[in-house]
């Protein structure tokens, strides 16, 4: 037991350490210190298509934390793999906010985003929930990031790719509404880049006591929609 303890131990820490590779380095070149971040939405991943460079979401504080209330600058970067040395950024003042719908996480989305032939985008995902138990409500959103001219651009912001919303007695009685959207990439250009055809299910359920049980009646239905870009992002 001692011994499973040890290595569990230090797997967690190499783990860790893992997750904070170049992290130093990177606010060093920010001009940040850790105090000023956000440690636990931190995340970093290496591009699978270019293993020599790495992806990193730094979220800053931009005020005291109070409570669950935050806000935070996002600085998406572009790494050496090797050195932790910048080689793009884009930042955004008060891109996140956290409070009555809490951002409980920030993941990187390496997925096959290939808008043209010559470029692929990442995405950055961001996933908020309440705490109502009557009216429960979660949502993730998808940024999309290219490198264009030299420097890191968004091309999409927080596009709705799922959320839940609900509103029951707590016991049965209630309904409840599920989204969930997957984007893929149309073989049809506008302004040189593939529009992306967006398909979205939709389940509804509905609940109410019936012969002293807990019954449910659930509709399903799915949209078909397109996001073109205009030359500066897609809508």
């Amino acid at each position: 037991m001692i011994k499973y303890f040890v290595a569990l131990l230090f797997c967690s820490q190499y783990i860790f350490s893992q997750n904070t590779d170049h992290l130093d380095t990177v606010l060093k070149q920010l001009k940040l210190k850790k105090t000023e971040i956000n440690l636990d939405l931190f995340t970093q991943k290496v591009l699978p298509n270019d293993k020599s460079k790495r992806v990193m979401v730094v979220p800053k504080y931009t005020s005291e934390v109070s409570n669950d209330y935050f806000v935070l600058d996002a600085y998406i970067l572009v790494i050496d793999n090797a050195t932790g040395k910048i080689i793009y950024k884009f930042i955004e003042p008060d891109a996140w906010t956290s409070d009555a719908i809490i951002l409980n996480n920030i993941t990187i989305d390496t997925g096959l985003y290939i808008l043209n032939n010559t470029t692929r985008a990442f995405g950055v995902r961001t996933s908020y929930h309440n705490t109502s138990r009557s009216n429960p409500y979660s949502e993730m959103n998808l940024s999309l990031y290219i490198v264009n001219n030299n420097s890191l651009k968004p091309v999409l912001k927080n596009y709705i790719l799922q959320q839940s919303i609900g509103d029951w007695d707590t016991h049965c009685k209630g309904e409840f509404e599920n989204e969930t959207s997957t984007i893929n990439i149309d073989k049809l250009q506008t302004k040189k880049f593939n529009n992306l055809i967006v398909k979205t299910k939709i389940v509804k359920t509905k609940n109410m006591f019936k012969n002293g049980d807990c019954d449910d009646k659930e509709t399903t239905k799915v949209l078909s929609s397109k996001l073109i870009f205009n030359g500066k992002e897609y809508k």
